[in-house]
């Protein structure tokens, strides 16, 4: 089992998951979004496409607050799931693989008592959090109670209804992004 799981992405097991969660529920764009991820990890794990993953790519802010502007814009001023949003995200979907599809090379710094505290930390909050989505959507599904029961989406769609809301949560996104893909990090 072990010679079979060497070299396995640990992002595998969770983005099937997901994967199996979204056929589950119905989402089927979703899921193929997903789906099409864990393909690119086995096919990647199994090296069954013969490429040589390239160094972390660097970006200029310049560029990044370009897109950052584009993107938002397009959100900002179109529909919610709208053509528009489609367009944007098949677009930035080869923008975020070269971002976040790299080989770190080079020795690693080991990590301090305070950044170990911190990761079991943010990991804890991260499943819970996960746990209480999942179940909030199980249990509104089963009694047919989005009020009792509500999902973060839910929570947070009447809020992104309105123009300030949007904003916001636009410029939110996008930099929690920025910071996630750690694009202005130095090496």
């Amino acid at each position: 089992m072990k010679l079979f799981l060497r070299g396995i992405n640990p992002w595998l097991p969770v983005l099937a998951f997901v994967t199996l969660f979204h056929i589950l529920r119905g989402a089927s764009t979703d899921a193929l979004i997903f789906g099409a991820g864990v393909a690119l990890l086995i096919a990647d794990w199994k090296k069954l496409i013969p490429w040589h993953i390239p160094k972390r790519p660097l970006m200029s802010k310049s560029a990044t607050i370009f897109v950052i502007l584009v993107a938002s814009s397009v959100l900002f001023f179109s529909d919610r799931g709208g053509w528009q949003d489609v367009v944007l995200l098949l677009a930035l979907i080869p923008i975020a693989l070269t971002l976040v599809y790299y080989r770190d090379y080079g020795p690693k710094p080991s990590a301090t008592k305070e950044m170990a505290r911190t990761k079991w930390l943010w990991l804890s909050l991260a499943i819970a959090m996960a746990l209480a989505e999942l179940f909030a959507y199980i249990w509104a599904s089963i009694y047919k109670d989005d009020e009792s029961f509500p999902t973060i989406s839910i929570l947070v769609n009447p809020f992104l209804e309105t123009g300030i809301g949007r904003a916001v949560f636009l410029t939110l996104w996008m930099l929690i992004g920025v910071g996630l893909l750690g694009i202005w990090r130095k090496k």
